[in-house]
């Protein structure tokens, strides 16, 4: 009994999260919502910056262009900083048999 990952089931640690299908989709969703964020500063940054009106676009675009990289970067950063020593003491505290 072991999990579904790892060698043994020829599965592909280094980068088997950025290949499954939702990962993807959450992926091209967070760059399409940050896209839409830059397009609405750059809106407002053209039309309406040299005015001082419609202010209320620049921290809407803010939150739209910086909150998918700033949850991509808490997703990432994180699991690129476990070492293989410590997957594997995880690994063995799931699995006592192994």
């Amino acid at each position: 009994m072991g999990t579904n990952e790892g060698e043994e089931n020829g599965g592909n640690k280094k980068s088997r999260w950025i290949t499954k299908l939702p990962y993807l989709v959450i992926l091209f969703t967070s760059l399409l919502i940050s896209t839409v964020g830059g397009c609405v500063l750059g809106w407002w940054l053209y039309k309406y910056h040299p005015l001082n009106r419609k202010l209320w676009m620049v921290p809407s675009g803010f939150v739209l262009f910086l909150t998918p990289i700033i949850v991509l970067l808490t997703v990432i950063v994180p699991d690129s900083c476990i070492t293989k020593s410590d997957n594997e003491m995880g690994d063995s505290l799931s699995n006592p048999n192994k």
